[in-house]
């Protein structure tokens, strides 16, 4: 007689379980492994607010960049910083310009491609001193809040503690407790560009509400929870689209 796949991914469970707490570390990359992380978020079946496309010329970052807007540009501007490897377009793959509609929300939601520089120097520049003109010429306002994923989540805390803001929503942000974390995974030139920036470093400078979500299998989860923010959640989930679908109508509301 076989075994069942709910009988074998149980049993795995439980074996891992039994360890006892010198085993309780690598739950969480077991859970990840048999897929134990919580439903996947889906795009809501709903006509997609508008989105308006800007191309700019960026001095800090010596290159052209694409900005998109989506919602009502006469709305508040929340600012919304990709992952690595993504960008502006990834961003409304991801379902902006779904989400934003179903939410009911009158918020702009300004995406603009930061490359893999962790948001930090050139990309952290042209946020600074380069976006705010930009979006004049687009009849925007200046971000009031500001929304990141991964990557993303540390370039928007970073942020608010350079720029006041209203709030802050991090999704499955990549924070790093040490330097010896950061340089693994090769997003700073050099210790001191992180340490500058590292938003666990510089809580006390954000005066912005924050609300950080990060799933239990994230393998950013325990330093995203050692942030203390006090709207949130951690439940089960990867460090992943089908997470970060799942609980962007929630940050959304929190920085709404």
């Amino acid at each position: 007689m076989g075994i069942s796949r709910r009988a074998l991914v149980l049993g795995g469970v439980a074996s891992v379980v039994g360890v006892g707490a010198a085993g309780a570390s690598t739950l969480p990359a077991v859970r990840r492994r048999i897929g134990l992380t919580g439903p996947d978020g889906t795009v809501p079946a709903v006509p997609p607010a508008p989105v308006v496309r800007g191309h700019f010329a960026s001095v800090a970052r010596g290159r052209d960049v694409d900005l998109a807007v989506v919602g009502d540009p006469t709305a508040p501007v929340c600012l919304v910083l990709h992952g690595r490897g993504s960008s502006s377009t990834g961003m409304l793959a991801l379902g902006l310009p779904e989400f934003l509609a179903a939410s009911g929300q009158r918020t702009a939601l300004v995406t603009i491609d930061g490359g893999d520089e962790y948001w930090t120097g050139p990309s952290m520049e042209m946020l600074l001193s380069e976006l705010p003109g930009w979006l004049t010429k687009l009849g925007l306002g200046t971000p009031r809040a500001a929304l990141g994923i991964s990557m993303g989540g540390f370039g928007a805390l970073a942020l608010a503690a350079r720029r006041k803001l209203d709030a802050v929503a991090a999704i499955s942000p990549a924070l790093f407790p040490s330097w010896e974390d950061a340089k693994r995974v090769g997003g700073f030139p050099d210790e001191r560009t992180w340490e500058e920036c590292e938003p666990l470093r510089h809580k006390a400078e954000v005066s912005a509400r924050v609300g950080i979500w990060c799933g239990r299998e994230d393998p950013f989860h325990d330093a995203a929870a050692s942030y203390g923010a006090p709207v949130g959640s951690f439940d089960h989930g990867d460090h992943d689209s089908g997470y970060w679908r799942r609980v962007l109508p929630e940050a959304l509301r929190f920085i709404g």
